[in-house]
């Protein structure tokens, strides 16, 4: 056992080789160790050892310090003196922790932002520390709290949806059904922030869960597969998941916050989706909804995709083949126009021409989505210029009048061109704004990675607890902030 050894305490950070001769607090809040090493080395150019100073320098260096310890608080046990108390003696509580703790509240702390902030599974920290899983899943909590998110469930039951048949919002109905075993529509939520551009996404939580019910005898869905997330434009992140993919659980997450900060959302984007385009309209009618360009070109790359593989499965009787002439340029069909070399545009145009019928239904197609991505590209980010509604509707036109001629015999053009009409206005609105869902997708991959790194989460208010928690870093302050040093080797006097 060592006791006040530089030596030691140097060991214990990770510094073997070196003794520590004083610790100072930064102006940062970080801290500095002073060390010193071996006086006797050798030259690296001869290589001749050498004991002889001729003056101190300083050499900065970065160190993270990762060292579970156990710690023994030694204090006394007092006595009671009033005499009609039960108690008779008792241990104090040390600012290091309450009584009976068994983890420091500076470890408990530190678990729960090594959850939280960096992510790391709830198993491998409270391993590492030498904790229950449980002990480690509070601590995260208890950080979570402190940041302002909180879990709800079920999420606006006295919430009334304008729209929603019969005045019943599901959250509503899931509160009538009550005893009966429905679902609980679970939500989690945090500090809002002002958001003026509201993204809305789904992405699929795990599989479903169910129950049978011991008086019906019905199986009732415990968890739902899907998750629906409300994401801030501006750069704030996660603002909150509510269970399901439903119009009036979507509603209702939005209508259950302030009136204030609703009223500060001029639009909402996302993806080609009646059900949050429903649920939108339903929450903020006077909010403009847009939808993503990504989408809007993926559906018609769909549908070029669609095209191919029925005029080959007419020709040939069966699925697409490698060495099928319309299998080799998929590829290509998907590609910008733009972006084609001479060589690979010759190549696509060559083999269209050569397909006869097939050729030109794939060239209908083709051209189709390029008329439609040249909408998209009027957008001010993308071209440079201010634009107005008028040649957003004009070039709206110019696809509509190639589906109803050239791709007039092409089925799934027809239904293309039926699609967009019916996103029409929400697709001029993003072009016009220069809006998109990225912003929203973006988040989705790290709730994503949150998902992946816990190796999946069967407790749906614990999943959300974390993803709210890790997709939200940003409006908080950083739990380990970078300390900026004068460059290394740097001369202390």
């Amino acid at each position: 056992m060592f006791e006040g050894s530089g030596l030691a305490l140097a060991e214990f950070l990770g510094l073997a080789g070196v003794v520590v001769t004083a610790v100072e607090r930064e102006r940062d809040g970080s801290w500095s160790l002073h060390v010193a090493g071996p006086v006797v080395a050798c030259c690296p150019r001869c290589g001749e050892p050498s004991g002889r100073i001729k003056e101190f320098v300083g050499q900065r260096l970065a160190h993270l310090v990762v060292a579970p310890a156990r710690v023994t608080v030694h204090k006394p046990r007092l006595f009671c003196d009033q005499s009609g108390c039960e108690q008779g003696s008792f241990v104090e509580s040390g600012p290091l922790a309450a009584r009976g703790a068994r983890v420091s509240t500076v470890g408990r702390k530190a678990v729960g932002h090594l959850v939280g902030d960096w992510g790391v599974p709830v198993s491998r920290v409270a391993g590492a520390v030498g904790v229950a899983w449980c002990t480690a899943q509070d601590a995260f909590a208890v950080v979570a709290d402190a940041a302002g998110v909180v879990a709800f469930g079920p999420v606006g039951e006295d919430t009334v949806v304008p729209g929603a048949e019969d005045g019943v919002t599901e959250a509503g109905a899931d509160a009538a059904e009550g005893e009966g075993g429905g679902p609980v529509r679970r939500s989690v939520s945090g500090p809002l922030p002002p958001v003026g551009v509201l993204g809305l996404d789904e992405h699929r939580r795990g599989r479903p869960r169910y129950h049978r019910d011991p008086d019906s005898g019905r199986w009732v869905e415990d968890a739902d597969r899907w998750l629906t997330v409300f994401v801030d434009h501006a750069g704030h992140g996660l603002l909150g998941q509510v269970e399901g993919r439903t119009v009036a659980g979507t509603a209702a997450w939005v209508l259950s916050q302030p009136a204030a900060w609703r009223a500060g959302i001029w639009a909402v984007t996302i993806d080609m989706s009646t059900v949050y385009k429903a649920a939108a309209r339903a929450a903020l009618p006077d909010a403009m909804l847009a939808v993503d360009p990504f989408h809007v070109t993926q559906l018609a790359n769909k549908v070029i995709g669609d095209v191919r593989r029925r005029v080959t499965q007419e020709h040939h009787g069966r699925r697409g083949r490698a060495d099928d002439p319309e299998y080799k340029i998929k590829g290509l069909l998907v590609r910008r126009e733009e972006a084609l070399s001479p060589a690979a545009r010759g190549r696509l145009l060559c083999t269209l021409s050569d397909l006869g019928d097939r050729g030109r239904q794939i060239t209908a197609a083709w051209r189709a989505k390029e008329l439609l991505r040249a909408v998209l590209a009027l957008a001010a980010h993308r071209s440079g210029h201010p634009i107005t509604r008028s040649d957003v509707s004009n070039a709206l036109t110019r696809f509509f009048t190639y589906c109803a001629t050239v791709g007039e015999t092409v089925p799934e053009i027809t239904v293309l061109a039926e699609t967009i009409s019916k996103w029409r206005a929400e697709i001029a609105n993003a072009v016009l704004h220069s809006l998109s869902n990225a912003a929203t997708e973006g988040v989705n991959r790290l709730v994503k990675l949150v998902y992946r790194t816990a190796f999946g989460l069967r407790n749906v208010t614990n999943q959300q607890l974390r993803a709210r928690y890790f997709a939200s870093r940003a409006t908080r302050p950083t739990w380990l902030h970078t300390v900026n040093h004068p460059a290394a080797g740097g001369v202390i006097s």
